[in-house]
């Protein structure tokens, strides 16, 4: 019997041991920066190997469920992080990575319940924690790991509103995390983003860069920071000369690029940009000192020792600057097409007979929320029966051209599309400037359409990108005219207002 305890003992010893060691190879693999994916597949392979002998163990299913989390296998995850609170574990950490589960899969109702429980656990454990400081006894549970984990949930609840139309709720959630941690970055990136998204411009920018500035703490995954070698960031002194580069995805880095003539009327600038804009923005603003395509977040900069440079600046950051308020947006085109192109596809197109509208349907990544900001062409089927225009396809998915030409002669109307123009900034540019109207949801074509100036009417879903602004029209852009869902997921009525606004207008060309 003492041996069967002792051999038992061992046993618990050994698992102890090796989850431990799992534990700390698992914490390793979270902080470092290399994206190699054969540290967790090894990682993987040892938790089932222990799972096989110890199926309901909570801290084993933990750990898996959180490897399939962090690997996006988000139905797997939830399911295993479910059995870990089944068997057992009675922290906030499995209802937080069972959350972020739920919310990759934008399944946000679910989430929020995950995260409303995180939050509980994590208030009683802090009065447990209270109560033993009152007693003169040691806290039960780590004072750090409980707060982080605090801060955790309420960036949780305050990202599920962001993009959601509900700024109020994305800065309450916020507030609820500045209120523990006043210097905790992703709590000051979210209000940010609430800001922003609700019009408060001076306050919502200025804590858009703080938040990607301050030291400590885990960046803004949206944000790519540069340091250029150790310069100091450009804290709003004219006279200075600049590196201003673009960060964030290309339309945003076309947005932001409104406020360059700003920033040239103060500084001598350095434009720093995607390669695809290269030439675009040399055009556009010949009033920069130069013009570079961006070589990488982490390759060197030869080019800086070409110049005297006193500060750099993310186009983002200058916001803070130069965009206080709505009416400090000039909404005026300040991208020039290149002429080459436009006489290109004035030739390719031939003499105008009817309104020509370009058209792109759907948008975005997964991640981005490509199934709330998208549709399918056959959903357009009153608009595309709208008489007297010319459709052309700026859509850019593989599946676009089969879907024009099954959509077009189901319906009896051509809908042209040429693929390798839309892959091209340039061409692309060029083809709009030849358009009467685009109509698209929100991808960069918005951006692209609304710099150069060309009429645009952008279908934008409730769960919007700050970006869009919550309601009213885009500050960004002159050119844009912004068409609402009323109701998330409801696109029949923006669609019907689509097609009775190009009735008309088609109408009044036709006159």
């Amino acid at each position: 019997m003492v041996a069967g305890r002792v051999v038992s003992r061992c046993a618990v010893m050994h698992l102890d041991h090796a989850l431990g060691a799992l534990q700390q190879r698992h914490e390793s693999i979270a902080r470092s920066v290399a994206s190699t994916p054969e540290p967790i597949l090894a990682l993987e392979h040892d938790y089932h190997r222990l799972l096989n002998l110890h199926p309901e163990h909570p801290a084993l299913l933990f750990g898996l469920g959180t490897i399939y989390a962090q690997t996006d296998r988000s139905g797997a995850a939830i399911a295993l992080l479910k059995q870990s609170i089944d068997h057992g574990s009675r922290g906030p950490e499995p209802w937080l990575n069972m959350a972020g589960a739920y919310k990759n899969e934008h399944k946000d109702a679910s989430a929020a319940e995950c995260y409303q429980r995180a939050l509980e656990i994590c208030e009683r454990l802090q009065r447990r924690n209270d109560r033993a400081r009152r007693n003169g006894k040691d806290v039960p549970v780590d004072p750090a790991l409980l707060a982080a984990n605090h801060c955790n949930a309420l960036h949780g609840m305050a990202s599920l509103y962001v993009n959601a139309g509900q700024p109020e709720k994305v800065i309450a959630w916020a507030d609820k995390s500045l209120a523990l941690n006043p210097h905790d970055r992703f709590a000051l990136w979210n209000k940010a983003l609430g800001l922003l998204e609700s019009g408060q411009f001076r306050d919502g920018f200025r804590l858009y860069d703080e938040a990607g500035f301050m030291e400590g703490g885990t960046k803004p995954p949206e944000r790519k920071l540069k340091t250029y070698g150790g310069l100091p960031q450009w804290d709003g002194t004219p006279g200075k000369t600049v590196i201003c580069y673009g960060e964030q995805g290309v339309g945003d880095e076309i947005m932001f690029a409104s406020m360059l003539p700003d920033l040239m009327r103060d500084c001598r600038v350095i434009i720093d940009c995607d390669r695809r804009l290269e030439t675009m923005f040399r055009r556009s603003f010949p009033d920069g000192e130069a013009v570079y395509p961006t070589s990488g977040w982490d390759e060197p900069f030869p080019w800086i020792t070409n110049h005297t440079v006193d500060a750099w600046v993310p186009m983002g950051s200058l916001g803070r600057w130069y965009r206080p308020d709505v009416a400090s947006f000039p909404r005026v085109p300040y991208l020039a097409a290149d002429p080459v192109q436009v006489a290109k596809w004035r030739d390719i197109l031939g003499s105008r007979r009817r309104l020509r509208v370009g058209i792109s349907w759907a948008g975005g990544l997964k991640k981005t929320r490509f199934d709330q900001r998208s549709m399918e062409l056959s959903a357009w089927a009153d608009i595309l029966r709208v008489p007297n225009v010319e459709w052309y396809s700026l859509q850019y998915h593989p599946q676009a051209p089969d879907e024009c030409a099954q959509v077009g002669t189901r319906l009896g109307v051509p809908i042209h599309h040429w693929g390798d123009m839309i892959a091209d900034y340039e061409e692309t540019a060029g083809f709009l400037a030849n358009l009467d109207l685009v109509i698209t949801v929100n991808t960069s074509l918005v951006h692209l359409a609304g710099a150069l100036g060309v009429p645009t009417w952008c279908l934008t879903p409730v769960m919007c990108a700050w970006r869009y602004q919550c309601k009213g029209e885009n500050p960004w852009y002159g050119s844009v005219k912004t068409i609402r869902q009323a109701k998330a997921g409801d696109w029949p009525p923006v669609l019907d207002t689509v097609a009775a606004g190009l009735a008309g207008l088609a109408m009044r060309e036709a006159t």
